[in-house]
């Protein structure tokens, strides 16, 4: 395993897969929706209930997962609502919903990503152990979650998470930790390694592919959630996560969805204001030319800017928020053949009065990583790039733990 893979605070907001496909719908903030059981899962309010189908661990738990709702009415902590993305003809991009919290953080999906129907038996709810975190801490949380399909492979063509105030990132990994937590509990590596099947760096997100695309989880794996807060405040913070997965047909996906994760593992951001690590990564050919729908950046709190482009030409990000960073869609999407590249460069405003190195903390350290989705990934797996210089090449990773990813 690469040793370096962490913190992708991404909003993906991924588009169609072609010029007259519908784009995806991705929003956050929003009215809450009841959470539905997953197939099999036992109904109450304990976490750790019996798994699907005889998997042993945590499941869906109904009724307490708030979602995004499919209008743009006005969400907790929101005063206006920003407009949802819509499904716009013959491919047209949708409208991002980035609003932030207090000012349009009720902001929804678009009309192509509405939440799924009360009790869909398509849609599963994973909901972590509640925990603290009290004033000035900045803690990791990892919990361990059975396959919540019943061990049976499904294609996910929808994702959406919440969490309560605080957060910093989500991650749900394929695969358990070995052996797996099934509480929740202090990460006892928050540079632990694995494929991503949904990420966020905003309090709610809902990402929702178009008809014929989806991601794929495999039957025998089961998910790992782990979530960064920062309580910057003097009061202790109750934190909730809810995480929810709905599935659609897998004879009806014509592209599988992956990530591409290209990050720089060592850099060295000195004292002052506009220093830069700039980084450079090659496609590889196992897929042959592969199309971006989707894309995000990601530094810490000295990041002042961050700029990613391919060696085509086509600019892919330009962004000054280094927290809750807008997303970025493509539509079309952006191809890239094998050899070509993609160079993103990060400036900081460095004042801490000491030399800054690649690591966890989004206050003692720094990272400059660039995240997307892109299709088709027949097997599912992933392209990254985990580059500890500035040029590295990208490589397919299993998205199985300990099967070469």
């Amino acid at each position: 395993m690469a040793p370096w893979r962490l913190l992708v605070v991404a909003a993906f907001a991924a588009v169609g897969l072609s010029c007259s496909a519908a784009p995806v719908g991705t929003g956050q903030g929003g009215n809450q929706l009841p959470g539905t059981s997953g197939p099999g899962g036992d109904v109450g309010s304990n976490p750790s209930t019996s798994g699907p189908s005889g998997g042993g661990g945590n499941t869906a738990e109904p009724g307490s997962g708030p979602t995004g709702a499919p209008t743009g009415t006005s969400g907790s902590g929101g005063s206006t609502a920003a407009s949802g993305g819509s499904a716009g003809s013959n491919g047209s991009p949708p409208t991002q919903a980035t609003g932030s919290p207090g000012s349009s953080a009720g902001s929804s999906a678009g009309s192509n990503a509405s939440a799924p129907p009360p009790n869909d038996p398509n849609t599963v709810t994973i909901k972590m152990t509640d925990f603290t975190v009290g004033p000035g801490q900045e803690i990791f949380m990892c919990q361990d979650f059975a396959n919540p399909f019943g061990g049976v492979d499904a294609a996910i063509g929808r994702s959406e998470s919440d969490m309560t105030a605080g957060s910093h990132h989500l991650h749900v990994f394929y695969g358990e930790d070995s052996p797996p937590s099934m509480t929740a509990t202090q990460c006892s590596n928050p540079f632990e390694f694995r494929s991503v099947l949904h990420i966020a760096g905003t309090p709610t997100l809902v990402t929702q592919y178009p008809a014929g695309m989806a991601a794929k989880l495999k039957g025998s794996l089961g998910l790992r959630l782990q979530v960064h807060y920062l309580n910057s405040g003097s009061t202790t913070l109750n934190a909730s996560v809810v995480v929810k997965l709905t599935k659609v047909d897998p004879s009806t996906v014509k592209n599988w969805v992956a990530e591409i994760y290209f990050n720089r593992t060592v850099l060295s951001v000195p004292v002052g204001n506009g220093g830069t690590v700039a980084t450079t990564c090659t496609v590889p050919s196992n897929y042959g030319t592969i199309g971006l729908i989707g894309a995000g950046s990601h530094m810490h709190s000295r990041g002042t800017h961050f700029v990613a482009n391919t060696s085509t030409g086509v600019s892919l990000i330009d962004t000054t928020q280094w927290d809750a960073p807008p997303p970025v869609s493509y539509n079309p999407p952006v191809m890239l053949a094998p050899g070509d590249s993609i160079s993103w460069t990060c400036t900081y405003d460095n004042s801490t009065g000491m030399t800054l190195t690649f690591g966890d903390s989004a206050v003692k350290n720094e990272m400059c990583i660039f995240v997307g989705r892109f299709y088709s990934a027949p097997d599912g797996n992933d392209i990254e790039c985990q580059s500890p210089s500035p040029n590295g090449t990208g490589a397919v990773t299993s998205n199985i733990p300990g099967n070469g990813g």
